[in-house]
């Protein structure tokens, strides 16, 4: 065996907690750190829930004030970030503990950060920036199994008036308590499941074919491939499951853990742009990309394409490459669907493919693709696969 390529492994959050009902160990934190003022970030789904009641006993229970902000239930942006600033920052929490989804924790970790960082929201953006840590201890619980946001450096924020998507990463920002509680994620309908699944798989494909990605991201990622391929499936179809429910979720924190290194491709740098110009949801545009990247890719993945193809088969049931078992995963979740009936005009898929090839992540993508190649991906995505494996859609135009 040769030796590995040098290579950089991050990692900040330092303890992760998994259980079902993992909800009560916030009591415990709060003895056993002495905290004194909570302040709750919470998905609006959750403001007037059981949830945040337990939150507030839990807290009130220890000694610890405690106060509740919900940002709008959408994708952030400056705004929603600048607003739960502001209730940060009047309230002085020595803890900061967000319950949501990626939009909410992303909006707590930009806001939470800005208050050692004062200045524009939107000045502050970009990566590695050496912000300054805030003393307050972070604590992320997500409500979905998707964005890996509970564990991750980055966050997205979009500016308010514009298209452009906002992106901030600082180890700094990151939680440094992450709490999985499978039975938060109970409630989200099957729609969500499908689509935050398969935001987490495309980060655990494209972690594992990133060109950084080392000896100590492999593991995280082809894990979390094998977990989504075989219960993801089962949490779409069967809701109240906790078990594929909680393995969903560590699928989705086994990624992200592996993405603060490796970076991301050539689906994500597609999905970006469908998100900030036409809407479409960030799990969706994934879906509607990965399958044929990973085709465009398969001839540059040496020996982890067997590896990946096996992981998708033997996790779905499926067999052949690792394109047709991501888009037989894909039908399997009512995500075969087609670009054109979200973009239907040329010139706004040729703006999705000059963006694409824009992105930060395209130099991390394992092949190395030209604008040419980028409209091939794009025109393979018009039309929904319906059983064609995505190497022919390649070759083939969509109508043609």
């Amino acid at each position: 065996m040769t030796a590995p390529e040098p290579f950089l492994f991050r990692h900040s959050t330092r303890q992760i907690v998994y259980a079902a009902g993992a909800l009560v160990s916030i009591g415990e934190l709060v003895q056993t750190r002495r905290l004194r003022r909570i302040a709750l970030v919470v998905d609006g789904f959750f403001r007037d829930t059981e949830v945040r009641e337990r939150v507030r006993n839990l807290a009130e229970r220890n000694g610890a004030a405690f106060a509740v902000h919900a940002p709008p239930n959408q994708e952030p942006d400056t705004n929603t970030v600048e607003a739960c600033r502001e209730f940060l920052a009047e309230f002085e929490p020595d803890c900061v503990l967000a319950i949501g989804g990626g939009s909410t924790m992303d909006t707590a970790k930009v806001a939470r950060i800005m208050l050692s960082n004062p200045g524009d929201v939107a000045e502050s953006a970009g990566f590695d920036r050496e912000f300054l840590p805030h003393p307050s201890l972070f604590v992320c619980m997500p409500t979905t199994a998707g964005t890996g946001s509970e564990v991750s450096e980055m966050a997205v924020v979009s500016l308010v008036g514009s298209d452009i998507k906002l992106r901030y990463r600082s180890q700094n920002m990151t939680a440094e308590v992450a709490v999985l509680d499978p039975e938060l994620s109970l409630s989200a309908p099957p729609s969500v499941t499908a689509a935050c699944g398969f935001d987490a798989l495309t980060h655990a494909v494209e972690a594992f074919v990133s060109r950084l990605a080392s000896p100590m991201t492999d593991p995280y990622t082809i894990d979390a491939v094998r977990r989504l391929a075989r219960w993801l499936p089962v949490a779409y179809e069967e809701p109240e499951n906790v078990d594929a429910r909680g393995q969903c979720l560590l699928a989705s924190t086994l990624a992200a853990c592996a993405f603060n290194s490796t970076q991301l491709g050539l689906a994500h740098a597609i999905a970006a742009p469908l998100g900030a110009l036409h809407h479409v949801a960030h799990g969706v545009a994934n879906a509607l990309a990965l399958p044929a990247v990973t085709a465009f890719n398969e001839s540059c993945l040496g020996e982890k394409g067997p590896v990946l193809a096996e992981a998708l088969s033997s996790g779905a049931g499926e067999t052949g490459d690792a394109a047709s078992c991501i888009a037989s995963l894909r039908e399997r979740l009512s995500l075969d669907r087609g670009l054109d009936e979200m973009v239907g005009a040329e010139e706004e898929r040729e703006a999705i493919a000059v963006a694409a090839l824009k992105s930060g992540n395209i130099p991390t993508n394992p092949r190395k693709p030209t604008l040419d190649d980028v409209r091939a991906v794009v025109s393979a995505m018009r039309e929904p696969l319906q059983g064609m494996p995505p190497a022919e859609r390649l070759l083939r135009p969509a109508g043609g």
